[in-house]
């Protein structure tokens, strides 16, 4: 069982929720846990069953209503659910983990917009964070930044708020272009329950396939399958 972390304060959901479904259609079983300040998942996906706290979406789950990861590990052992292949974790709350929960990730992500209030935020969120590593060494981090304007945004500028004297990074970020596709997309998606791929731009598909090939241990070949099976499925 793969755990990745993806924390910061932005909506990174549909960063995540197409994650999720690229790699369900690559053979794997996965769960997206929410974490989030507001959460914001069961809007996204359009929970027909809000009652349960684990529920399947677009081929893979979803686990909301938690209020630390050891509750929901014991949920999954009660209901013997114990054969994840990967459980991405969208964490905006520090007191979702436990320490060593950081430790334990196969990878941890920060995940940044540019907008001034989500970065002031997310610096919060550091600080709190770097509280409780300040007994162990802290993670390192891969960086995803989103809506990312060539010529016009500047990563320095994300890293400023970020105090990169704190933070160990891991390769070079990745880049999510922003367009207004994508949002178009975003709200189709949202508002028919579904989770669609395939008017996504190339650019933006060259991005989340970066990434996974940088998080996980597929080939270029296995991701680029897993997208086009992801692409042609509408749910």
């Amino acid at each position: 069982m793969k755990k990745w972390i993806f924390t910061g304060i932005c909506d990174k959901s549909d960063l995540l929720l197409y994650m999720c479904k690229i790699l369900a259609h690559g053979d794997k079983r996965v769960l997206l846990v929410d974490a989030a300040l507001d959460a914001k998942y069961r809007y996204c996906i359009g929970y027909q069953h809000p009652q349960l706290p684990v529920t399947e979406f677009a081929g893979f789950d979803v686990a909301g209503g938690f209020a630390t990861l050891s509750s929901l590990e014991q949920h999954l052992l009660n209901e013997d659910e114990k054969d994840y292949d990967y459980i991405l974790m969208d964490v905006e709350r520090a007191d979702f983990l436990h320490p060593g929960d950081w430790l334990d990730a196969d990878a941890c992500i920060w995940v940044s917009g540019f907008d001034l209030t989500g970065l002031k935020r997310s610096a919060s969120l550091l600080e709190e964070l770097s509280g409780q590593w300040s007994d162990q060494v802290s993670p390192s981090f891969h960086r995803v930044y989103l809506n990312v304007i060539e010529d016009m945004t500047d990563e320095a500028y994300i890293e400023g708020y970020l105090n990169p004297g704190r933070m160990a990074w891991l390769g070079q970020p990745v880049k999510m272009p922003w367009d207004e596709l994508f949002f178009g997309l975003k709200i189709q998606n949202e508002h028919a329950g579904r989770l669609v791929l395939k008017p996504l731009s190339r650019h933006y598909k060259r991005s989340l396939i970066e990434l996974i090939l940088q998080l996980s241990e597929w080939d270029r070949r296995h991701v680029r399958r897993a997208m086009r099976h992801a692409e042609r499925r509408r749910a």
